[in-house]
């Protein structure tokens, strides 16, 4: 009797230590899972946050394009300002019985010339400034984008090795 009871002990005791085993093994597996997970989580976030910053830069490149629409109509203001102001000199000094051709309204009429040119170039310096802040504001994000997808990868694969690490310490 003694030694059914040794087997039955012993059947027992390895039914237990099956259980056991099964149990870490599940546990490794949801844990392998869990690990899965969140790397792909991690790395998503990063792409998203990255397409983001990439939309900012695209954006940027779409205002480039309206500054130079905006500074075209802005010497075009200008030009036609200037050309109405030199018509209505131009008539009061002949109305007057000035002579255009030479002398103050000569001279008047080159001021006002001179002074179209200087606002024009100058809406033109600014017009190219803005357009070069744009292109680095673009470059800038791009460059953000990038760093923030290496990074996301990094810290996927990072917490993958420690999700592995604590798996294979389960087993010992």
């Amino acid at each position: 009797m003694m030694a059914l009871g040794g087997v039955a002990a012993v059947g027992a005791g390895a039914a237990v230590a099956s259980a056991a085993s099964a149990g870490a093994v599940i546990s490794a597996v949801l844990g392998g899972l869990a690990t899965v997970a969140g790397v792909v989580a991690t790395i998503a976030s990063a792409n998203q946050e990255a397409e983001t910053q990439e939309l900012a830069a695209l954006d940027a490149v779409q205002e480039q394009s309206f500054e130079s629409l905006q500074g075209i109509e802005r010497r075009s203001s200008l030009k036609k300002a200037a050309a109405q102001a030199i018509a209505e000199q131009d008539v009061a000094y002949a109305g007057s019985g000035v002579d255009l051709s030479f002398g103050t309204a000569a001279q008047a009429r080159k001021e006002a010339y001179r002074e179209v040119d200087t606002g024009i170039t100058t809406d033109s310096g600014t017009q190219m400034s803005r357009q070069a802040r744009l292109s680095e504001r673009a470059a800038n994000y791009k460059n953000m984008a990038k760093r923030t997808k290496q990074i996301g990868i990094i810290k996927g694969v990072a917490q993958g090795i420690s999700g592995l690490a604590g798996i294979a310490s389960a087993f010992g």
